[in-house]
């Protein structure tokens, strides 16, 4: 920038030994080429720009192809304003992706570890005698259901980790009873 200015203060001004010269010839047989520094000022920004323009199309030409996702929002026009006042925590949760995996599933000996919808689940089943089956399911959020099952009888009982008030259960028997025919009677913990 001062080499810049300088040169600058130098070709506005007539230099001393111009004016010497031109003092010293009375004709004006001698004549000095003009100068050609206006022009090449007016040429450099010109220059510069097309640099910084060549150097940017270099640089996003190599980030390489880019994609475009389509998808919707599902939303509520009331979750606008709560966007307005900074919330978008609702906005996000309308675009995200639904994504469904193929289940994945481990088993050995009675225990398999399986993840079904977003969910980890772990179920447990044996057989206690010749025909009674026991069986229990527990998922990652602390959601349960257990069943006993045998030839005549089952009892089913499902709840929400341990609270009580969660707790619900059916119970089936089933039997032939002579003179009257195959009689099934179903009891469950709905009010």
């Amino acid at each position: 920038a001062i080499w810049y200015e300088a040169t600058a203060a130098l070709l506005a001004s007539p230099q001393p030994f111009v004016r010497c010269l031109s003092a010293d010839f009375a004709s004006d047989s001698f004549a000095m080429a003009p100068r050609s520094a206006p022009r090449s000022r007016a040429v450099a920004p010109g220059l510069l720009v097309l640099a910084a323009l060549a150097a940017s199309l270099v640089y996003l030409g190599s980030l390489g192809p880019a994609y475009s996702v389509k998808g919707a929002w599902q939303g509520q026009p009331s979750t606008l304003k709560d966007t307005v006042k900074g919330d978008f925590g609702s906005v996000m949760e309308g675009l995200e992706p639904k994504v469904s995996f193929p289940p994945i599933a481990y088993h050995r000996e009675g225990v398999a570890l399986s993840v079904e919808d977003g969910r980890l689940n772990a179920d447990y089943t044996a057989k206690l005698d010749g025909d009674t089956m026991l069986q229990l399911r527990v998922n990652d959020e602390q959601e349960w259901r257990a069943s006993l099952r045998g030839e005549d009888a089952s009892l089913r009982v499902r709840g929400q980790g341990a609270n009580l008030d969660s707790l619900s259960w059916e119970a089936a028997q089933s039997s032939s009873v002579e003179d009257v025919g195959d009689v099934k009677v179903e009891f469950n913990s709905d009010k």
